[in-house]
């Protein structure tokens, strides 16, 4: 079997894990929630506008608009992160980050000989590792 047709078994095995499964509905009731999807788009709204006022000159720029936006993007934040169809989602979304990163270092463990989370790609604080093994040429 070539890597591409076992790249393609192992990315349906990952879908088929209790972290992608939950990930899977948290992405639904997150896109499904009416509110939710509102206060996204004006927070994400609220901002373009800060960031437009403040591409403007100092000397043309309102401080009380500022101010204003400025509120108004903490309370939306405030609301969004106390959801918890977000916080579900979020959460789905780091189980899912945390199992990709530990596929992507048994991989490359594999592949290379070395744990990436372990290596600091600094040889000069390694007590040594498989990698700097090869360099030398042992």
């Amino acid at each position: 079997m070539n890597v591409m047709a076992l790249t393609h078994m192992l990315a349906q095995s990952i879908k088929e894990t209790p972290q992608l499964q939950t990930y899977f509905a948290a992405k639904a009731a997150y896109e499904a929630d009416a509110a939710l999807q509102e206060q996204l788009f004006e927070y994400e709204t609220q901002r373009k506008i800060l960031g437009q006022e403040f591409a403007r000159p100092v000397e043309e720029q309102h401080p009380e608009l500022i101010s204003a936006i400025r509120d108004r993007i903490a309370a939306l934040a405030a609301v969004i992160v106390e959801n918890q169809v977000y916080k579900d989602h979020e959460e789905a979304k780091r189980a899912v980050n945390d199992l990709m990163g530990q596929v992507n270092a048994e991989i490359s463990r594999d592949v290379f000989g070395i744990t990436p989370s372990s290596c600091t790609h600094d040889c000069a604080s390694c007590s040594g590792c498989a990698s700097r093994a090869q360099e030398d040429g042992e």
